[in-house]
């Protein structure tokens, strides 16, 4: 009986501190009104330094783009992958889901990488 109630309490405390870790995550997204992109390493970049994001805490983002049209859309986290399912304001309001992985994160800013349409593997560093 006391292996099963402190192999329930390890797990516990494991889930606990993994959510606690997520909302991190969250609180750092979430700590700044707009972020600014870099630095971009990529051959054919899809974010363009200068670009900027505002991420609000009812889950929706807007993204400016140098020289385009303002996207915007919905975002999510599922662990450390951050997910934006932008919306394409037309007629038949597609939805098309971007995955990134958060792979460094401060409060200073963070860097998302992810997969071009050509499967290369790219990076952008918001501040």
């Amino acid at each position: 009986m006391k292996k099963v109630f402190l192999t329930l309490l390890i797990i516990g405390s494991a889930t606990f501190a993994y959510t606690q870790k997520l909302s991190k995550i969250e609180e750092v997204l979430q700590s700044k009104q707009k972020w600014t992109a870099m630095d971009v390493k990529s051959n054919r970049p899809y974010f363009e330094i200068g670009e900027t994001f505002t991420i609000r805490i009812d889950r929706k983002f807007y993204h400016n783009r140098n020289n385009y049209a303002k996207l915007g859309g919905d975002w999510s986290l599922d662990g450390k992958r951050l997910i934006l399912t932008y919306d394409s304001f037309t007629e038949e309001r597609r939805r098309i889901p971007y995955v990134y992985k958060i792979k460094k994160w401060g409060k200073n800013g963070f860097r998302l990488t992810y997969r071009n349409k050509y499967n290369k593997k790219e990076k952008v560093y918001f501040k």
